[in-house]
């Protein structure tokens, strides 16, 4: 994961009229149980732009898919349990602790008590219980829903009082507290009427008046200008404090522009029109590496982030949705050897080394933090392997030819895939389709 961020941050003078003024942080309330960060410390002030390729494709939470318009809502919103993306532990957010039972399917959540929406609502169990609710109605079609179902059953939500909340799980699950990570809360005196009336997945589509969304996040909602900006402000009811007791955060706003591509990204930065680029491919990481004297900028090369990319075999009952032809191939995927000659075709330190300039890691296919498992290191690509498990084999009235298309905008890409698919014995067909050895077939 690559940031970079300009030394400089652009604060708006008395003299200028670039940007209104921000909300005045609300004083915090005797009762209210906000977070305090001790070793934060700042002051109040300036704007920061980041540029983004593309615009988001909506506001909601719970319906969003896409990573612009979730790297938005994450500064709007906020979850029960948070994971520290350094320690990679949990720590408390909106809900200040919570208790296991020993058999691990009950989760017990003490909520914070006095915080706000950033509307200045109060936040309570019933907002929780209503989230949940929502994301875990199939109607709504959530993309997080499936982490909420535990073998077809879903996870039951209990309101014990007004700031405590009982999660009933099916079995144990693997996740554990980690599952509240990544579904925001919801404001339910925003949301409960469109659910109600059918419309919810609807509701705050990037056209919402700034009024009519709220969340428990740092920032809230100020402006949407179609195809150039979203602008957020701070959140002056914020549940988090510095070490001087002072509401955070420190930003008046955080700009949002569409830029459109990376390489206008780069362009953009280095202009001076934008403050921070990230997911940078290695190409442009090492432009701006040279030009970083030049343009008063600071890298910052993290390491690999938990995203990766990977391949995925459908696998799923197709049954009744007239998907015959992807319904035939699972003969193939469901045989361990095809899939096994797939793997072994896979030259993952290649990719590393030629598409992200040494920038990535190899990963296995299952993780060695599972308790009773040994470290595995990624495996290595073997010609040989790929090519005995495609042995060529008896025929016979239900085997099928097995193809594969390459799908890249890289003619250099495109190219080395092509040969060491060939390099598999697979013989090459037309526009960078192959086909199998002479002989082989996986039977459908």
């Amino acid at each position: 994961m690559k940031l970079i961020a300009r030394l400089t941050l652009h604060v708006c003078l008395l003299a200028g009229a670039c940007f209104a003024a921000a909300p005045v942080p609300e004083a915090a309330n005797p009762g209210e149980e906000i977070a305090r960060m001790a070793d934060v410390t700042g002051h109040y002030g300036g704007h920061l732009t980041i540029g983004q390729r593309a615009e988001p494709k909506t506001l909601n939470p719970v319906t969003a898919t896409d990573a612009v318009s979730r790297e938005v809502i994450g500064r709007l919103m906020a979850d029960l349990i948070e994971i520290n993306r350094s320690s990679q532990q949990t720590e408390p957010a909106l809900a200040k602790s919570w208790k296991i039972s020993p058999d691990g399917r009950t989760f017990t959540l003490q909520l914070r008590k006095g915080i706000r929406f950033s509307d200045g609502h109060p936040f309570d169990a019933d907002d929780v219980v209503f989230s949940f609710n929502v994301y875990m109605d199939e109607a709504v079609d959530s993309p997080q829903r499936d982490l909420l179902i535990i073998d077809g059953k879903p996870i039951l939500v209990t309101k014990l009082d007004q700031y405590t909340v009982r999660f009933t799980l099916p079995r144990a699950y693997a996740a554990a507290e980690r599952l509240f990570d990544g579904l925001a809360v919801l404001p339910k005196h925003l949301l409960e009427k469109p659910y109600r009336e059918g419309h919810f997945a609807q509701a705050w589509s990037l056209n919402v008046q700034a009024s009519e969304i709220a969340g428990l996040g740092p920032f809230r909602l100020k402006q949407y200008v179609p195809g150039q900006r979203v602008v957020v402000e701070r959140n002056p009811y914020y549940w988090k404090v510095d070490q001087k007791n002072q509401r955070l955060p420190y930003l008046d706003e955080l700009v949002f522009l569409f830029v459109g591509t990376e390489d206008a990204q780069v362009m953009r930065f280095e202009a001076g029109e934008t403050d921070v680029i990230s997911r940078l491919s290695s190409e442009n990481y090492n432009l701006l590496s040279r030009e970083k004297s030049r343009i008063g900028s600071q890298l910052a090369d993290m390491g690999p982030s938990l995203e990766y990319n990977f391949l995925l075999f459908n696998l799923n009952d197709l049954s009744g949705k007239k998907l015959d032809e992807v319904a035939g191939k699972q003969a193939w995927f469901r045989d361990l050897k095809f899939r096994q000659a797939i793997s072994a075709a896979v030259d993952r330190e290649s990719i590393v080394r030629l598409v992200y300039g040494a920038r990535g890691a190899a990963l296995p296919a299952s993780s060695s933090r599972i308790s009773g498992c040994r470290p595995r290191k990624a495996p290595r690509a073997s010609m040989r392997r790929s090519r005995s498990y495609c042995a060529p084999g008896p025929r016979s009235g239900s085997a099928l030819p097995a193809r594969i298309s390459i799908s890249t905008g890289s003619r250099c890409c495109r190219s080395r895939c092509s040969s060491r698919i060939r390099r598999c014995g697979w013989r090459r067909r037309r526009r960078g389709r192959s086909i199998g050895p002479p002989g082989a077939a996986f039977r459908s």
